[in-house]
């Protein structure tokens, strides 16, 4: 019997063999044997050297797989742009940019508007500004106050939506005319594409409503902005409720009107209109009778009064006129009512100095008030200030010069004392050179 290591030698012989005949291209082998063995030339050599070569097969060799040490990645999640900047920065331009932005508001506008975040309020915001039916109605507050109560309605194609509950603002497909007591399609009007509009938020008359479109039939699945009647009927009350409030707290913050009667005051908010003034804005001229009644909530004014001893004459050039500031007038403050009441010329001017946020009160629905109302305005004013004589104006004119010139004075003692023999600081030779890293910045002596 064989032994165990022969029996492993002659298994090793026949795997070895059995690999190196798996191994041979016996298409080469057969052309080797057609070989004609009678010629020998160095020829014939090579070509037997190059067809022995190519008997046999070099399979080829791949190295083992390493294995790495790897970490399943948890699936990334898209972050929802937080502003409009964000949106516009990370969208593709062009028309792949606008259905990008379009469908990031469809997605804020379907929505309750509880979970809105305040940059969604604000994209919604924008589109509403860009509709013209709305801004030729409505104001920039009221289109804020609107868009927190808009929302989305789906529309399969071919139905019937009717405008009558409030204004519809198609944001995708396209709808056209339908005429519901014909049943039949207007074909007289064109096909309202996106960004078109049919409906109304007001109530409308029978006179009015032939010029709005009451009815419209999908003609694809469209995307449709809806602002129900009943919702902006809402918000319009609260908007009137807040200007109220708003008008009642300015009147009732100046101390000779604190007092008054409820009716009186709500007879004075029914003509105030709410108005902001620019710095440098001339309000009243010294002589003219005041264009308005004011109320001031913030912000603050001028009084000025002219000095006619130093006003050169018109002929000349650079006609110029001085004036004397002989007050200023502030917030919980208010002019003009007696002055137009009692056709009085005003005794001074009077200019913002800041900006000044208020309400105002035009002459016409001043005196179109009631004669109570009217007895009670003259008897709680009181003018601006009174009508100071030319010597005073005069004498307060020369005290503030007086002090103008002596700050001027002082601050050109003090910077003379500063700044003594031309030094400056961080200026001249005395600065300090900040060169690159490694160099001195102490300066070179001169000599």
């Amino acid at each position: 019997m064989l032994s165990f290591a022969a029996f492993t030698a002659m298994s090793r012989y026949r795997h070895s063999a059995e690999q190196r005949l798996a191994d041979i291209d016996y298409t080469q082998l057969a052309q080797l044997t057609q070989l004609n063995e009678s010629i020998s030339s160095e020829e014939a050599h090579k070509k037997l050297m190059k067809l022995y070569q190519e008997i046999f097969l070099n399979p080829q060799t791949s190295l083992p797989r390493i294995q790495l040490k790897t970490r399943i990645k948890p699936p990334v999640k898209l972050r929802v742009y937080e502003s409009v900047q964000e949106v516009s920065r990370h969208q593709p331009r062009g028309k792949l940019a606008q259905e990008s932005l379009m469908n990031h508001v469809i997605k804020a506008l379907k929505k309750f508007p509880i979970e809105r975040s305040q940059s969604e309020h604000h994209i919604i915001y924008k589109l509403l500004k860009g509709v013209h039916s709305l801004t030729s109605q409505l104001g920039s507050q009221e289109l804020k106050q609107i868009s927190t109560v808009t929302t989305v309605e789906t529309w399969d194609r071919g139905q019937i939506i009717f405008g009558h509950n409030g204004f519809y603002l198609v944001l995708k497909g396209s709808v056209k005319t339908f005429n519901h007591e014909t049943l039949k399609e207007d074909q007289t009007v064109s096909t309202i594409a996106a960004g078109g509009s049919f409906g109304c938020c007001e109530p409308l008359s029978a006179v009015d409503g032939g010029a709005i479109i009451q009815c419209v039939m999908t003609l694809e699945t469209c995307e449709i902005l809806k602002i129900s009647r009943s919702g902006y009927e809402k918000l319009k009350k609260d908007i009137l409720a807040q200007d109220h409030e708003v008008k009642v707290s300015l009147i009732q913050g100046c101390q000779l009107y604190l007092h008054w009667p409820k009716l009186s005051i709500n007879h004075l908010v029914d003509g105030m209109q709410l108005k902001t003034f620019p710095a440098n804005q001339v309000l009243v001229k010294e002589g003219k009778i005041c264009p308005f009644v004011a109320f001031i909530g913030r912000g603050e004014c001028n009084i000025l009064q002219d000095v006619e001893s130093l006003i050169k004459p018109v002929d000349k050039k650079g006609c110029r006129v001085r004036f004397v500031m002989v007050g200023t007038l502030g917030p919980k403050q208010s002019f003009g009512e007696v002055s137009i009441l009692l056709n009085q010329p005003s005794p001074c001017t009077v200019i913002t100095a800041t900006e000044v946020h208020g309400g105002i009160i035009q002459p016409e629905c001043l005196k179109g008030l009631d004669s109570v109302t009217t007895s009670l305005i003259l008897l709680t004013a009181q003018p601006v200030c009174g009508k100071l004589s030319q010597e005073e104006v005069l004498k307060e004119f020369l005290t503030q010069e007086r002090m103008k010139k002596w700050e001027h004075e002082k601050r050109k003692i003090l910077s003379d004392a500063l700044f003594y023999n031309g030094i400056h600081p961080g200026r001249g030779k005395w600065a300090f050179n900040r060169g690159p890293r490694g160099v001195s910045g102490k300066p070179k002596k001169t000599i």
